[in-house]
């Protein structure tokens, strides 16, 4: 139950929503980083570290390919948020 609500739940929903979520407004608004430096700062947001170079070309293909780049940079944010680095470190 406990990780239904953290993966789905409110606290998530808003804090990975293109129209409502700060951080992920800031850096999908940021003209000065490119889909690498937008990722970067995702993690560095999240995990206080850089991707590793595999974790950076796989999400930077993901986002590239989208039609919706901000909706694709909430799916990593939603990713890095509910993923096990996060949620046992933080």
């Amino acid at each position: 139950m406990q990780a239904l609500t953290l993966m789905n739940g409110r606290v998530m929903t808003a804090a990975t929503n293109v129209g409502r979520s700060e951080t992920l407004l800031a850096v999908i608004d940021a003209p000065f980083l490119d889909v690498p430096g937008k990722i970067e700062t995702l993690y560095l947001a999240t995990l206080s570290r850089k991707p590793t170079a595999k974790e950076a070309a796989r999400l930077t293909l993901h986002v590239e390919k989208s039609d919706n780049k901000s909706e694709a940079l909430a799916d990593v944010f939603w990713v890095l948020l509910n993923g096990p680095e996060f949620l046992f470190n933080h």
